[in-house]
């Protein structure tokens, strides 16, 4: 049997020109709890994003930030916390008024004078939010259980009153133990409100990612009829994780923030989320994957926290190779006919620079012929060796990538 591109070809886990990832996503004991679901994803960058330290965004920002991420298709966008400032909820109006295609949310406290700013800025859906966590509502805020129903069931049946669709945020919901304390609330307003969904919150992103599949299943048994969403940070590096396992259990909107700003150590990545839907989980997300560097760029710029060069998705050396090993492999799989070589997926698919071979460190022998053969030098094999070496050397002195100016010099040096 030859291992050739005929025999990837109408595989699920493979797309020359796009993708190629591992045929195990897709084994139906790993894909079963995947197969026809429908996922929405929330995004939160214009809120929690902007409570990342040192973030603030003006409300024409706020409205270019929304048009970038309207124009990819995100589902929904959670556009500000109306009482937090007036410039918040002047921005929040700015960006209802452009009529976008996204659904815009407001983010507010079970306060009724909160509800009544959400409506002054013109949005039709509003997240009520109050902490889940028993000992905080006792030791922080004097609240018996029956006191935070009694708030809620109020609040959310006056959001309902005013026409909102609503939606109830329970945030530090996994640090509680009184689970009989979140089922009778849960279950309480789920029957005496109109909620559309309900969003378990992992606050502090210290739940690993099966005890999230673990709450989902019983958020699921105690709310059969109910909308489940699901709002990590990435504490331990696991957010990604925890909202696999959310989906896989019942959860069907993400929230995130792009590029993965958000309190403390962030929210999950709106980019990150939406190609692990899309590639490693065959969910359909309906976002426009080409646009999905430009809206990254969008946010870099305007929060101006920049990112990693190896950041997952949307890094800017994520379409760069320079290792030698990384670079013949590559070459050798472009000569058999596969485009998507030595990386999950090909640059452009997410709007990015194509693939390229780079010069540095730990360039090999395979990139050096590579560079010899578009600037049109030839070279025997024991100057290619001498090059290699001499392009090793220099990339470990300078700490940085070679120019072409600088490959030709060394070129010129050993070529005489």
């Amino acid at each position: 049997m030859a291992y050739d591109i005929e025999r990837l070809k109408d595989k699920e886990h493979f797309q020359n020109g796009e993708f190629w990832v591992s045929p195990l996503n897709f084994e139906d004991e790993v894909i079963s709890d995947f197969r026809g679901k429908k996922v929405q994803i929330h995004d939160v960058t214009l809120r929690d994003g902007e409570q990342t330290v040192g973030v603030a965004f003006s409300p024409e920002e706020r409205v270019a930030i929304a048009e970038a991420l309207s124009d990819i298709g995100i589902h929904r966008l959670e556009i500000g916390m109306p009482p937090a400032s007036p410039e918040i909820l002047e921005g929040m109006k700015r960006i209802v008024n452009r009529n976008l295609q996204s659904e815009m949310v407001a983010f507010v406290r079970t306060i009724r004078k909160d509800i009544d700013m959400a409506i002054d800025s013109g949005v039709k859906t509003a997240i009520l939010e109050h902490i889940m966590n028993p000992y905080a509502t006792e030791s922080a805020y004097g609240l018996s259980k029956q006191e935070v129903m009694d708030r809620l069931i109020d609040t959310v049946t006056y959001a309902n009153e005013k026409g909102l669709k609503t939606i109830f945020m329970g945030w530090d919901l996994t640090r509680g133990d009184d689970w009989d304390f979140v089922k009778e609330i849960y279950q309480t307003l789920a029957a005496e409100t109109k909620l559309d969904g309900l969003v378990a919150v992992d606050t502090v992103g210290v739940a690993s990612p099966r005890a999230v599949g673990y709450l989902f299943r019983k958020l699921s048994e105690w709310l059969p009829n109910t909308r489940l969403e699901f709002h990590s940070h990435n504490e331990f590096g696991l957010g990604n994780a925890g909202c696999i396992e959310a989906i896989a259990n019942g959860a069907s909107v993400i929230h995130t923030a792009y590029n993965g700003l958000g309190d403390r150590t962030g929210n999950v990545a709106t980019e990150e989320i939406v190609m692990i839907l899309e590639l490693l989980m065959g969910i359909k997300t309906g976002i426009k994957l080409e646009g999905i560097m430009n809206a990254s760029v969008t946010v870099e710029n305007i929060s101006q926290r920049r990112l990693a060069g190896n950041k997952p998705i949307v890094g800017r050396d994520l379409n760069k190779l320079e290792t030698g090993i990384g670079a013949d492999l590559h070459r050798k799989f472009n000569d058999a006919g596969f485009n998507v070589t030595i990386q999950a997926f090909q640059p452009e698919v997410v709007g990015m620079e194509p693939y390229h071979l780079v010069m540095g460190k730990n360039s090999g022998a395979a990139t050096i012929e590579f560079y010899l053969d578009k600037l049109g030098v030839t070279a025997t094999q024991d100057q290619v060796k001498e090059i290699t070496d001499r392009v090793k050397w220099q990339g470990r002195v300078q700490h940085t990538l070679l120019t072409d100016a600088q490959f030709l010099k060394i070129c010129h040096d050993v070529i005489r």
